[in-house]
């Protein structure tokens, strides 16, 4: 019986232990709010002076192909950069609408691994 109790109790703390180390992963996603894993303070003011100054190449390098690069282009980076700015203070009204004009976050990792989520074409 209390090897019953000590194997459930054990179950239970790497399932939690699990759960929230992927936590941190989606949180950050698509939200400005939230610090991501490449976050500094220096790439951070270097991001928001690319989006008030609507410099793409800056962005995109700070990027590096990550992320947003796979929706944002410089033709609509000036629409992106605007709806971001707003999203820092608050409003995320603009930053909404670009993600579903352009099919951001539509994926959110829920094919879980099994190749059900964005797919290139050959």
């Amino acid at each position: 019986m209390k090897t019953n109790i000590v194997l459930g109790l054990a179950a239970l703390t790497l399932g939690l232990v699990a759960v929230k180390s992927f936590t941190p992963v989606l949180a950050y996603q698509g939200d400005p709010a939230v610090k991501g894993p490449n976050y500094t303070e220096e790439r951070h003011d270097s991001m928001l002076q690319a989006f008030q100054n609507k410099n793409y190449q800056s962005w995109a390098d700070l990027m590096d192909g990550r992320g947003a690069t796979r929706f944002v282009n410089a033709d609509n980076f000036s629409e992106f950069a605007a709806a971001h700015l707003d999203a820092e203070k608050g409003d995320y009204t603009k930053l909404n609408e670009f993600k579903t004009k352009y099919g951001m976050g539509q994926g959110q990792g829920k094919g879980q691994g099994r190749g059900m989520g964005y797919r290139s074409s050959n």
